[in-house]
């Protein structure tokens, strides 16, 4: 491209960066009837999932399969990390090939076959059978990770879960979502689809919970097992009736082929210039046209190269092979990487809800109004917390906001959230010391499930406060990030961006892990007792808050200085950039 003509500069034809939706030829009764199925169908999925994972840390240490600490705390860990991260890969087969409502089918099948199998190893029959346990071994012996019982059974099936979960909530949320044809009721579907599958999550740590303590894991696993099939069913119930978006090329695939292209591109315009360099120095600073606020007015245009990037090279129309929407779609990914990459920190906080305060629960006196209180009973106060925030803001406060012609920022709700999470661990943490000091002087054993464990004579429902932070921060901070993923991203990368969001949260599990063996080898232990009296647990939640309050200052300085936040209106349209005549660096 050695000159340019009117028409290049002054641009006129107008294409779309987001690839249209389908006409929805459905009727409201129709559209309401498929909405709901996807929320019943996510609460119930949830439902099995929490399920599963809420009290995995207790059927590990139960007598059945007794797991020696911290395997007990690393392998949920490890189960919750894959289910996300496994989100990313079929992100990309959903966005690129396979389509949404097929990908979750997928795993959907895949997740059932491995629920079903870890509710035969609950089975004590079973169980016995596939994994005899070793006449050699003692209690006193601390087995390695691979040495554990049942562990090249048990490992392989929460793994192959995790895949079906992946599959599942990467897709889940975004495919109810294009249900929903009204933009100004996204907002709304986001707050209700967090309510079910909270509510999800308040059956399985409640009713589920109570029948895991009590009638034993085989019974426990088969309820929600069972209710995992009832969710698969009400989703292919609606099958008929959904609105599906074909899959198009996912950025995924297409990043490096752009990247290289437009290397190719840039080259060969330096190469031009060159060749013309004795020509009028004016070509040379010729500008792009590109809009001048993204949330304010999109027909009025500026002449700036403020938002350049190395990527337009690729651009047809500056003789690359592809169009603005791919290359589009590629360039609007960086600051949402960017905001997941932050957030990851605040995932590591959030899993401390089904693993250390579980744990540290175990070691504090349970009320006795019950016959066996379930330790995960105190998270229902965190999904409590959850479904009544959400219900106040919707019925009040975005309503009253809305009447106003005001908002309540995707950015204040995040600070909120990340603030709240700290706040929960500095408090689980000086529960943590007093909880300590009190185990020294005033301790007894009780019984949880069929083990016994080494308590504080102080009650767990001192607890409740580091709950209630979570809770609140899960109401701002994880239900706007998950906002943001669905309204940030490209339609040709829904999926992919909502599993970065789950990836993030993958990221923080497997970190935590480290973590938590890290802290295993610095002292001996030889069984999960020993927990109660090790000062390094309350370091390690102070240790979590103060990462948290450093990422929540690098998220602030990011978003006040890049506006890594800012949605951009896809359903508006953008014109054609041009190349600047004089653009030489590699400026991505």
């Amino acid at each position: 491209m050695t000159e340019t003509t009117a028409d290049e500069v002054v641009p006129l034809v107008f294409k779309p960066n987001r690839i249209l939706p389908n006409t929805d030829r459905r009727t409201p009764f129709q559209r309401n009837v498929v909405i709901s199925l996807i929320l019943l169908s996510a609460g119930f999925e949830r439902l099995a999932f929490y399920s599963l994972a809420g009290n995995l840390t207790f059927f590990l240490d139960s007598t059945l399969i007794k797991w020696s600490f911290p395997h007990t705390i690393t392998t949920p860990l490890l189960f919750l990390g894959t289910s996300y991260i496994s989100a990313l890969v079929f992100s990309w087969i959903s966005d690129g090939s396979l389509g949404r409502a097929k990908t979750i089918i997928t795993g959907f099948v895949i997740y059932i076959i491995g629920y079903i199998f870890m509710i035969l190893f609950a089975n004590e029959h079973t169980h016995r059978n596939w994994c005899p346990k070793p006449d050699n071994t003692t209690d006193t012996v601390k087995p390695d990770f691979f040495d554990e019982l049942c562990v090249q059974y048990i490992l392989p099936t929460l793994i192959f879960t995790a895949i079906g979960v992946g599959a599942v909530q990467a897709n889940m949320a975004v495919f109810g979502a294009e249900q929903v044809r009204e933009q100004r009721n996204k907002t709304r579907y986001f707050d209700v689809y967090y309510a079910a599958v909270n509510t999800g999550g308040l059956i399985a740590f409640g009713a589920i919970a109570y029948l895991q303590m009590n009638e034993g894991y085989f019974v426990g696993y088969l309820v929600p097992g069972v209710l995992l099939m009832v969710s698969f069913t009400l989703f292919i119930m609606g099958y008929k009736y959904y609105i599906y978006i074909k899959p198009y090329d996912s950025v995924i695939t297409k990043f490096f082929p752009v990247l290289i292209n437009a290397f190719q591109s840039w080259r060969s315009h330096r190469n031009n210039r060159r060749e013309t360099s004795g020509n009028n120095e004016s070509h040379h600073d010729e500008a792009i046209v590109e809009p001048e606020d993204d949330n304010t007015d999109y027909l009025s245009f500026t002449v700036t190269r403020a938002s350049w990037s190395f990527f337009d090279y690729a651009k047809m129309q500056n003789d690359g092979r592809y169009s603005d929407r791919i290359v589009n779609d590629i360039k609007s990914l960086r600051p949402i990487i960017v905001v997941f990459l932050l957030l990851t920190p605040y995932w590591l906080l959030y899993v401390q809800v089904e693993t250390t305060f579980i744990v540290q629960g175990a070691h504090m006196k349970l009320p006795t109004f019950f016959k066996e209180m379930p330790v995960v009973w105190l998270s229902l106060g965190n999904q409590i917390i959850i479904i009544v925030t959400i219900f106040f803001l919707n019925a009040f406060v975005y309503k009253r906001l809305q009447a106003s012609g005001r908002s309540f920022p995707i950015n204040t709700r995040i600070i909120i959230g990340l603030i709240s999470a700290v706040l929960a661990m500095c408090m689980a943490g000086t529960i943590e010391i007093v909880r300590q000091n009190v185990c020294k002087t005033q301790n007894f054993t009780q019984t949880i499930g069929d083990k016994q464990y080494l308590a504080a004579n102080m009650s767990v429902f001192y607890q409740f406060p580091q709950y209630l932070g979570i809770g609140l921060s899960e109401v701002f901070t994880s239900v706007a990030s998950l906002e943001f993923a669905y309204l940030a991203a490209p339609q040709s990368a829904q999926s992919l961006i909502m599993s970065l969001r789950f990836c993030s949260a993958g990221l923080s599990s497997f970190f935590g892990l480290g973590i938590v063996s890290v802290l295993s080898t610095m002292y001996d232990t030889q069984a999960s007792e020993n927990y109660h009296n090790d000062d390094r647990y309350y370091i390690y939640f102070f240790l979590l808050a103060g990462l948290q309050v450093v990422f929540l200052l690098i998220f602030m300085a990011c978003n006040r200085k890049f506006k890594i936040l800012k949605i951009p209106n896809h359903h508006l349209y953008a014109r054609h950039f041009i190349l600047p005549q004089n653009s030489d660096s590699l400026n991505i």
